[in-house]
């Protein structure tokens, strides 16, 4: 896969601090969202949770009342949530101003069992009327209506079909998973990389389309703060929105936020496989200071995988139950986790470990203290094994079983 089919947490660049308020403004306007679950779901509750900019004053709304979670300090906002019942559901809130939102379902499957909670579905949410209908996988949905057109031009592909024959080629993979031998699971696996890279090849063609023939300013900026991948597309998007209006406050935060992230990647190339161990302090949930430095020094710990990651990321939460297997096999022969979280929101830190139940060292915070920056990441999930003894990075980015092998190969 191409090296630009990197997950960019957008989010990255929009995690911010908000005050609750009890009182609406004068410029909100209602919306409602109604919804068919009921080809997975029966049973359980759904919410509509965003991540407003830092120079925005969104508030968020439960049926009238006001809820900022985690606390005043939180950059996470539920804009409304209500039960799903057979599988329906209906709620309502008020908003401002469009807003890329996220979906998150807990509730029983139809055979009676109690899903995790499933979030990472987006879709923007403004005021007027939505109708939300699942397909046949939890993850396969359209929402239709609102009162403007940014569902219908920046996730237009999703309605194509040949993206739509591509989701159900991917969802018949996994069927009798289970009783598969592992050559044939091999096989399934290959070919789910295989089907998703030409999903997200479809996506990125989309935008970069868009990009080039749109010459809405609002389109533009939406699309380029709720789209999970980046690509020359941004380029476009961005050679675009200066040719539109270059004397737009946002326009210019953009551009500005772009020319950092280049400065980033340049840092990123000059850390990789053979790069000194750059060492850092963090803090821990329970506020204690913690060095990358000192755990690398202790000798029990041959291998140290540094992993940065966010609650809000649901790449990186995927791959904590890999990560959790590697830890029971290989911690007691000398293998350590140093992870660290690049939320701004202590609450959403301490919520999302918790449901983890990390049995690794857990630290923090912000996107902006440094860490992120001394490794050149400009996204997560990112890690970096590095080898104590040399104090040397031996391998990075290793999901799912590559970590696994890595440390088989230098541990066993």
């Amino acid at each position: 896969m191409k090296l630009f089919k990197i997950i960019l947490p957008l989010l990255f660049s929009v995690a911010t601090a908000f005050a609750a308020n009890k009182d609406y403004d004068d410029n909100e306007k209602a919306f409602t969202i109604s919804g068919d679950l009921s080809s997975y779901y029966t049973e359980g509750t759904i919410k509509i949770v965003g991540y407003p900019k830092k120079t925005e004053t969104k508030k968020a709304s439960t049926g009238g009342a006001m809820m900022m979670m985690g606390g005043a300090s939180s950059n996470e906002v539920v804009y409304a949530q209500g039960p799903v019942k057979r599988g329906k559901f209906k709620i309502s809130g008020k908003i401002d101003s469009p807003q890329n939102v996220y979906i998150y379902i807990s509730a029983k499957n139809k055979q009676g069992a109690t899903m995790g909670v499933m979030k990472g579905m987006n879709f923007i949410l403004s005021s007027g009327d939505f109708i939300m209908k699942l397909g046949n996988k939890p993850n396969i949905f359209t929402m239709t209506g609102g009162d403007t057109n940014f569902n219908d031009v920046i996730f237009a592909y999703k309605s194509a079909p040949e993206f739509l024959e591509l989701q159900e080629r991917y969802g018949k993979l996994y069927v009798d998973y289970r009783s598969k031998t592992e050559a044939e699971k091999a096989k399934v696996n290959d070919e789910a990389v295989r089907i998703s890279g030409e999903m997200i090849d479809f996506e990125l063609a989309h935008y970069l389309q868009t990009a080039k023939t749109n010459t809405d300013k609002e389109i533009l900026l939406m699309m380029l703060d709720c789209a999970a991948y980046g690509g020359p597309w941004m380029e476009e998007a961005h050679r675009a929105l200066i040719n539109i209006d270059v004397k737009d406050a946002r326009i210019k935060d953009v551009i500005f936020r772009a020319i950092d992230a280049g400065k980033a990647r340049v840092a990123k190339s000059r850390v990789g496989v053979g790069s000194p161990m750059n060492s850092f302090y963090a803090e821990t949930l329970d506020k204690q200071a913690i060095s990358l430095g000192d755990v690398c020094s202790q000798k029990e710990h041959k291998l140290v995988l540094l992993e940065f990651w966010a609650s809000w990321c649901g790449p990186c939460r995927s791959e904590i139950p890999h990560m959790k297997e590697a830890y029971a096999e290989y911690n007691k022969k000398g293998f350590e986790i140093f992870s660290f979280t690049i939320d701004d929101s202590r609450a959403a830190w301490e919520r999302a470990s918790k449901e983890e139940d990390l049995p690794w060292i857990d630290s923090g915070m912000g996107t902006k203290t440094g860490p992120k920056e001394l490794y050149g990441v400009t996204g997560v999930p990112a890690n970096f094994l590095i080898d104590t003894t040399t104090g040397k990075i031996v391998a990075t980015n290793l999901r799912g079983d590559k970590l696994t092998e890595k440390l088989k190969e230098l541990l066993d």
